[in-house]
């Protein structure tokens, strides 16, 4: 029969109570249930520990050298084990957190600073990269995700569907006089994240669908850039609608073709598991649903 940890903190807990009745009422444990596990721990140790009365209760010296060996032990692990208890429940910590750069910049980026205004105990590590990190690798507690997931153990809930527009500045759709149906961009400067440009559109008014295939005039791995560049007239881009909201409401840009717009992809808010999150990491998922749903 092998030891058992618990039994042992029943054993010291019996001794420093003096009793097996006190014992039970500190530990919340009925006294049958102590009395059996206290042989069970004899059992395992081959000897006897103690010799029980109904008035008292004496070592044996097996007891007493078992008393002497892992008392400290015991209060030590269970010290520790109450702070890692505080440590979770508590809104102090580490958290880490990857997203893609474009996002950071948007949206997340605000999320973050309004978050730690609320809870200034709590530091966000944010890791901020379009490439594809192992989330387990790098210890990262949330993480958001664009587009189709691939098959993971990790909880994925949709934050928003986002669908792609096209836009330019009012100096550059001046210059083109105009678009009226998706052909018209394959002769115009196009904006794009890599060189193999491929454009999904569909018409929200009737099932049509048009791909547009081009060399673009100008590559730039991150949609803000790709963005900031269509303001300054350099072409026409194909990004989310959330993304420009504000520079379209300024006159910064202007939506062309509003009838065709692209595939919705759904941004995914990460997680390892529902049930064993820390606290600090279940409030600022909670946090991030919020803001979302608020400002998005």
């Amino acid at each position: 029969m092998k030891l058992s940890f618990d039994d042992l903190i029943i054993f010291i807990n019996v001794i420093k109570e003096g009793s097996i009745v006190k014992a039970a009422k500190k530990l919340s444990i009925p006294s049958p249930t102590i009395s059996r596990r206290l042989t069970q721990l004899e059992q395992a140790i081959g000897g006897l520990l103690m010799y029980r009365s109904s008035r008292k209760i004496t070592l044996t010296t097996l007891g007493q050298m078992y008393m002497a060996k892992f008392t400290n032990l015991v209060d030590e692990f269970i010290e520790a084990a109450e702070n890692l208890d505080d440590y979770h429940q508590k809104l102090c910590g580490t958290i880490k957190v990857t997203t893609p750069i474009s996002l950071t910049h948007q949206w997340f980026g605000k999320c973050i600073y309004s978050f730690k205004k609320e809870y200034p105990d709590i530091k966000i590590d944010l890791m901020a990269t379009n490439k594809f990190v192992d989330l387990a690798d790098m210890n990262i507690d949330i993480a958001i995700r664009v587009g189709d997931l691939a098959d993971s153990d990790w909880i994925a809930k949709r934050l928003l569907v986002s669908k792609n527009i096209l836009c330019t500045s009012k100096e550059y759709l001046q210059q083109i006089g105009g678009c009226t149906n998706p052909a018209d961009l394959l002769d115009k400067n196009l904006i794009n994240i890599s060189n193999n440009l491929s454009w999904s559109l569909k018409n929200t008014n009737k099932p049509e669908y048009y791909e547009v295939r081009a060399n673009p005039c100008l590559v730039m791995d991150d949609t803000e850039l790709i963005i900031d560049a269509a303001k300054a007239g350099m072409g026409i881009c194909f990004v989310p609608s959330q993304f420009v909201k504000n520079s379209l409401a300024n006159g910064e840009l202007v939506q062309i073709l509003p009838d065709w717009i692209g595939n919705a992809r759904s941004i995914y808010l990460i997680f390892k598991d529902r049930n064993y999150l820390p606290n600090r990491v279940r409030v600022f998922k909670e946090y991030i649903e919020n803001y979302v749903n608020k400002n998005l």
